[in-house]
């Protein structure tokens, strides 16, 4: 198998990454059509894909097909928005009309979707040109994808949106849709070093995605840069900013306790740097230490999405357990074992927690925590979600963005947190704080030769 050479340690010389602005510019300007751009994107998929493993399906006849109907629309003057013509990975677990869903579980025998999900339906109507179908980890849980991480092949993508994480990153697609339940949005984008959204609980239907956990199922989009997940949402929301950018530097509270004493030595250090630099530019920074209690919330989000999953999936893994791989397996039996009453209590917990970080809010803009425990572990395990499941937890909006790469070349991560249904504000800090961290947006090195034979 052919091998990506690895960075230099804390240097990214790699092409930039595309951006969906500049894209969309482009096809504005008549300098690129859909068909043009899907077809580069089809040819670096060609590429890249048998090294990277991103994809589990894909539809290029199909999404040529759209291509060439968005080009014709545009040509005519109708221009649906700046997703117009852009393409898009999809989730394995989301409904797609005619095209399979096995959920990383290829003996799954469910046939064709009937239907869109109500996401792809939005995309759709925004004129999203979708590729095909990205690689989930089983049933979007534990189990590690044959999917590898671009900046290192030994290393987890993380999971359970690792396909989606993989083809932004190595610049097989432009943007792409996750799922997240424990960590499975934020921590795959930090890995693989672009930036995602989890959204407000709620706030993106999940008709036609196959759950894991109802009550803490979240849809998110990943993409290269904070202003591109910007983009998207207002298009599939239908929200436009009424705000002004930001105009002073925001406040901004760092959670300390949990979120430092279960971090690497190189992650601390990441966060150090990050607070100093937008410290420079006139952040106020407030560090806040957790009550020691708020540990017990990561167990309790394991019962409540372990407790769900097994209502679930108790039909068919009694039929087909050779469907289920070890850790979704394992997940399912700790949830068979957890009794109602304690379920009910870690519910109210849920919510006790989600309101002591909506009132701390009041006094801040946002909170500021790593994105992962560690950098990216190895292709054994898809790495620990502890920092991302209190979000998925609480159903609080959470943003992940790159700052730097770790001294092996690997990318290490920040997550801004807001108020629920606060997004747009979010977008805005985080767009503040990317400016001032100056990470630079690049797709890793040893791609280097295939991203500019296949440019745009």
């Amino acid at each position: 198998m052919l091998c990506l050479p690895f960075l230099h340690p804390r240097k990214n010389a790699g092409t930039p990454m595309d951006s969906i602005q500049t894209l969309y510019q482009s096809i504005k300007q008549g300098s690129t059509t859909p068909l043009n751009l899907l077809d580069k994107y089809l040819d670096r998929i060609k590429q890249i894909d048998p090294i990277i493993n991103a994809w589990e399906f894909l539809d290029p006849q199909q999404a040529r097909s759209d291509a060439i109907i968005a080009t014709k629309e545009i040509a005519s003057g109708l221009h649906r928005g700046k997703l117009h013509g852009i393409p898009f990975g999809v989730k394995d677990i989301i409904d797609v009309n005619d095209w399979p869903t096995r959920a990383g579980c290829m003996s799954w025998t469910r046939s064709l979707a009937r239907q869109d999900a109500a996401i792809i339906t939005k995309l759709r109507k925004a004129g999203a040109i979708l590729v095909g179908k990205t690689v989930t980890t089983a049933y979007a849980s534990f189990d590690p994808p044959p999917t590898r991480n671009p900046w290192n092949l030994q290393k987890t993508p993380g999971g359970s949106s690792s396909g989606s994480a993989a083809a932004v990153a190595s610049g097989m697609i432009p943007a792409a849709l996750g799922t997240q339940t424990g960590g499975s949005i934020t921590r795959p984008a930090s890995y693989c070093g672009v930036a995602a959204i989890k959204p407000t609980f709620g706030w993106i239907s999940l008709q036609g995605v196959l759950p894991l956990a109802q009550s803490m199922d979240h849809m998110g989009m990943l993409a290269p840069r904070i202003e591109d997940l910007e983009i998207i949402w207002e298009e599939i929301t239908q929200t436009k900013k009424n705000n002004p950018e930001i105009s002073k530097p925001p406040c901004i509270a760092v959670l300390k306790s949990f979120f430092w004493d279960n971090a690497s030595e190189e992650i601390r250090q990441m966060l150090d740097e990050t607070i100093k630099k937008i410290q420079r530019a006139g952040a106020q920074i407030t560090f806040v230490e957790l009550p020691e209690t708020f540990a017990k919330s990561i167990a309790e989000h394991r019962a409540i999405m372990s407790y769900e999953a097994f209502k679930i999936h108790e039909y068919w893994i009694s039929r087909r357990p050779e469907d289920y791989p070890p850790k979704i397996t394992s997940l399912i039996k700790e949830g068979s074992k957890i009794k109602p009453e304690y379920y009910l209590d870690c519910k109210n917990q849920q919510k006790y927690w989600k309101d002591y970080f909506e009132t701390n809010l009041k006094q801040h803009d946002c909170y500021m925590v790593p994105a992962t425990t560690t950098e990216a572990p190895s292709n054994e395990t898809t790495g620990d979600p502890a920092f991302n499941s209190p979000w998925s937890f609480t159903g609080l909006p959470a943003l992940s963005m790159p700052c730097q790469l770790s001294q092996s070349g690997l990318p290490l991560a920040i997550q801004l947190v807001a108020q629920t249904n606060s997004e747009l504000k979010l977008f805005q800090l985080g767009k503040w704080c990317e400016k001032e961290i100056n990470y630079s947006y690049r797709y890793p090195d040893g791609l280097n030769k295939i991203i500019k034979a296949v440019n745009f």
